[in-house]
């Protein structure tokens, strides 16, 4: 069994226009899939680096264009992404487990793998090195990747935020960090099935909260409410302390783990007009 440690590259929604919106269906779309495969001894035995040409958000967003020096012009030259990812399910061969620097990249793969109607990847085996790295260096906080090369000392030789660098350095960690526990494969699909629908089943319950005074603890009625995607806020007025009071309540995610977070803050009017 090989493991594949990969790293991705993706551009988002930004209005260069009047009229611009973002397609609500895919959040990022991939630019750049840079990946190692590691065999059972973790030895090197493959490259992949590939620039992909989007389709949806063809101008490149300008942080993404600063963070990895990616430009329009040379995705334009990019492969289509069904045949990237076509490509890159073949070097990868039949029995392999996807590693990557924390959840957001394998969620991207996914995501865009389900809107182009590629469905021949395989995510039941995962490996989250930065989950390993944080168990080993007892980290509370996620760490980006470059704190992680330099918690190791890894020699530094090409910029980081580049799809196939990041693959390399994140191969190196994983190198130095992987025990070979079975413990550490995750079959990802299976959780992120499991993951949204516990989302949905919090997001019929965030708007049951109630409201308390910060002050006295008391009950306030709602005079006002709003649902924005995971988060949902409140508004009501303790007569007892005269305190307008704002409640928030959020779907967060800890230890792996979704809950609805509530607090409840005073506030004065032209906090509200903000």
């Amino acid at each position: 069994m090989d493991y594949i440690v990969f790293d991705l590259e993706f551009n988002m929604f930004f209005k260069f226009n009047e009229g611009d919106s973002a397609n609500p269906n895919l959040k990022n779309e991939i630019i750049q899939i840079g990946a190692v495969k590691l065999n059972e001894k973790l030895e090197t035995i493959g490259k992949f680096d590939l620039l992909i040409r989007p389709v949806i958000y063809k101008r490149i967003n300008p942080y993404v264009k600063r963070k990895t020096n990616i430009n329009t012009r040379r995705v334009v030259q990019g492969t289509p992404f069904v045949k990237a990812i076509e490509s890159f399910n073949s070097w990868m061969g039949n029995d392999y487990i996807l590693c990557s620097w924390g959840h957001d990249d394998i969620l991207a793969l996914r995501e865009n793998c389900l809107f182009f109607g590629f469905d021949a990847l395989v995510f039941n085996k995962f490996i989250n090195i930065q989950q390993i790295y944080m168990n080993l260096k007892s980290l509370t906080k996620q760490p980006s990747l470059e704190s992680g090369v330099e918690g190791l000392e890894i020699t530094i030789s090409s910029p980081f935020h580049d799809a196939f660098s990041d693959a390399y350095y994140t191969a190196e960690i994983f190198r130095r960090v992987y025990d070979f526990s079975e413990d550490a494969i995750m079959d990802w699909e299976k959780v992120q099935v499991e993951n949204e629908l516990r989302i949905e089943e919090l997001k019929n319950q965030i708007d049951k909260a109630t409201i308390c005074c910060p002050e006295c603890g008391g009950f306030v009625p709602k005079n006002g409410e709003v649902t924005k995607r995971k988060k949902y806020f409140a508004f009501g007025h303790c007569v007892k302390c005269n305190l307008d009071i704002k409640h928030i309540s959020r779907i967060a995610h800890d230890n792996g783990e979704y809950s609805i977070v509530s607090n409840n803050n005073i506030y004065t009017i032209d906090e509200m007009s903000d």
